[in-house]
């Protein structure tokens, strides 16, 4: 078996959860955009449900993904722990 350092995993796991957390970011302003599309169009109940899909990803990128986890693996990264 391959003995990876810690520190190589610990940088593979924060390339990943970046990832994610851009990725949710990205899929929540753009049910965003489509709810605002909508509810301009007249469709309601499509608008608020977009709305609030895009209010759960962008809360899943910001702060589950980004601030809760990239953030602290980052500064453990950068400490040298």
């Amino acid at each position: 078996m391959v003995d990876v350092p810690a520190v190589a995993v610990e940088l593979i796991e924060l390339i990943a959860v970046v990832a994610g957390a851009g990725a949710a970011s990205v899929v929540g302003v753009t049910l965003e955009r489509v709810g605002l599309d909508a509810v301009t169009a007249g469709d309601l109940a499509l608008g608020a449900w977009a709305v609030g899909m895009g209010l759960l990803a962008l809360y899943v990128g910001i702060v589950a993904l980004g601030y809760e986890q990239a953030l602290p693996r980052l500064q453990r990264l950068a400490a040298g722990e």
